[in-house]
């Protein structure tokens, strides 16, 4: 049994056979059934256009009011609660270059940022690991590595928080860049480092606690 009824068979051959020639010399009922079709989609394409158009407009605009009321959040709270907190611990001086950056931000509001490159509108982005970066004063100096006589004194610290255990580092590990010490004393002036890494509780206390303060899996 045939899927499409005899009946409406002859009736697309009759609206075929009655279609107007076209003057492109498209005579036959098939090319003129694909004519009527394209146009149809064509004349689609042209209702639609402008929708589109309004819709990515208006995405636009939104990405650009987000971008302008985070970059206004992020002066605020450089003016107020950063620039208290580095005034009370380092002075006026650097303090003013907090200002500076909130400044700079104010400033990137009129900047229009590019447009999100479409050839990667598929790029498949799977985060694996966060890492926080900060200054320390005061830490007691950790052992170097590769000389006993030698330690180091820090001056900053990265710790590195893995979504899923790496086989070498483990979960979480750690960089301590400093100076290199002995005997009380600074050996030279370039900063050196070290890395610690698998189980924390086999680092130094105070940078196994640092571990746990910054990690994003703690408890709060």
């Amino acid at each position: 049994m045939s899927e499409r009824p005899a009946a409406l068979d002859r009736l697309l051959g009759h609206i075929a056979d009655n279609l107007p020639d076209d003057q492109d010399g498209i005579t036959t009922p098939s090319e003129k059934i694909a004519a009527l079709e394209q146009a149809s989609t064509d004349r689609a394409a042209d209702l639609i256009a402008p929708i589109e158009a309004k819709v990515r407009a208006a995405k636009a605009q939104e990405r650009a009011d987000y971008r302008e009321a985070t970059l206004r959040i992020a002066a605020h709270h450089l003016r107020t609660t950063i620039f208290r907190t580095v005034y009370e611990d380092t002075g006026q001086k650097a303090a003013e270059g907090v200002q500076r950056a909130a400044d700079a931000l104010l400033g990137m509001v009129g900047i229009t940022p590019p447009e999100p490159d479409s050839s990667l509108a598929d790029l498949t982005r799977i985060p694996v690991a966060r890492s926080v970066r900060y200054i320390v004063r005061g830490a007691p100096e950790v052992p170097d590595e590769y000389n006993e006589t030698r330690t180091i004194a820090p001056t900053e610290l990265t710790l590195t928080y893995r979504a899923t255990p790496d086989s070498h580092l483990g979960r979480v590990h750690a960089y301590v860049k400093g100076w290199w010490m002995q005997d009380g004393a600074r050996v030279h002036a370039e900063a050196v480092g070290r890395y610690f890494t698998g189980d924390p509780t086999h680092w130094p206390a105070w940078l196994a606690a640092e571990a746990r303060l910054h990690d994003p899996d703690s408890p709060s």
